[in-house]
């Protein structure tokens, strides 16, 4: 199920130049009129080499319905700036080392520093979405608020039940429970909202834009998507190439992240196998050994389980194929169209 390199490449590399000049823009003026430092360190992660998978979604829905990309261009960078606060406020959450291939705010600042990054990245992003009045019009800057309201909700509530797995010490779930976290934590603000702001954006006015049940059918195909995306994710942090993938690699096993692979471990694993993974899993991430997560990682290959969560995102992405091949019908027959598409590919194929 090899996806279209050269569109996707072409696609994504067009959405990151397009969104960085549109916030190089922006911190200018932060920082000209502003303090300065703080806009130096906000424009940190989003200048870091990463995918711009959102605002490429973003795009490609505007255009797919007879859009313009200027239409979503505000639209988008508010999207990545929304994306890379959630990553401060992640990295602080989750103790990470590394995002992008650099130390992360919190190791390199501490605590307080990164959270205020965070937030003011979420106050900016709510900056550029009301801009939207003065190119989009009133009614269609409130719709696209009301998508940004229900992602952030989503994504808090998803966000606060793995970390609740963590606190309690949870190791007892199954793919239904994994499910419906990353529905909430990673659906929404990854694939749900922007193809349904995208779509916003590019809509023509009044009475042809697509009516909200109308845009009901783009929640079920970002789920599909949404659920591949992050169990590809979350298999890269498990055995890619840190170099290539910009992040430690097992770093979700030093955070006992609860993955689709760590639960079917869980749940197939006996007696001192599992009894060891419960030890070195609830020792802090301070206290843990390296040989002690590799040993966890040796015994999760050899017990399927990469295999397994490999097997359930290939799955994911073909029930989206598929329910996308039965049609959308505000989405045009055009290169966006069949970037959206080949994105459900890309999602498993991706090394980084």
């Amino acid at each position: 199920m090899a996806h279209d390199e050269a569109l996707v490449s072409s696609v994504l590399a067009e959405s990151r130049l397009a969104v960085q000049d549109e916030l190089e823009r922006l911190f200018e003026r932060r920082r000209e009129t502003g303090y300065g430092p703080l806009y130096r360190l906000l424009s940190d992660y989003p200048f870091r080499e990463g995918k711009g998978l959102r605002p490429a979604i973003c795009f490609a829905a505007c255009r797919a319905v007879g859009g313009r990309k200027e239409q979503a261009l505000t639209s988008a960078a508010a999207l990545e700036l929304f994306h890379n606060a959630f990553l401060v406020h992640d990295d602080v959450e989750d103790g990470s080392r590394f995002r992008r291939g650099r130390v992360t705010l919190f190791e390199a600042h501490g605590v307080p520093i990164a959270v205020n990054v965070g937030d003011a990245t979420n106050v900016m992003a709510l900056g550029l979405l009301l801009r939207n009045t003065e190119s989009l019009g009133v009614r269609k800057t409130l719709l696209i608020l009301r998508e940004v309201e229900r992602m952030s909700r989503e994504s808090v509530e998803g966000q606060a039940i793995e970390l609740d797995w963590i606190r309690d010490s949870i190791f007892d779930l199954e793919d239904r429970d994994y499910v419906r976290m990353a529905y909430k934590k990673t659906c929404w603000y990854t694939v749900i909202a922007p193809l349904r702001i995208g779509v916003i954006c590019g809509s023509p006015p009044g009475p042809d834009a697509p009516l909200d049940g109308e845009l009901a059918p783009l929640i079920e195909l970002g789920h599909l998507a949404g659920i591949a995306f992050q169990i590809s994710d979350d298999r890269l942090n498990l055995e890619a190439d840190e170099a290539l993938y910009g992040k430690e690699t097992s770093g979700d096993l030093w955070e006992g992240k609860r993955t689709v692979m760590l639960m079917h471990f869980m749940r197939t694993a006996k007696g001192a196998t599992r009894a060891r993974a419960l030890r070195i899993l609830r020792t802090p991430r301070t206290k843990k050994r390296a040989d002690d997560v590799a040993w966890l990682l040796g015994a999760m290959t050899e017990l399927g389980s990469l295999e397994y969560g490999r097997a359930m995102a290939a799955e994911y992405s073909a029930r989206a194929l598929e329910f996308e091949s039965q049609g959308i019908p505000f989405l045009r027959e055009n290169d966006d169209r069949r970037f959206l598409r080949e994105m459900l590919r890309y999602v498993i194929d991706r090394l980084k």
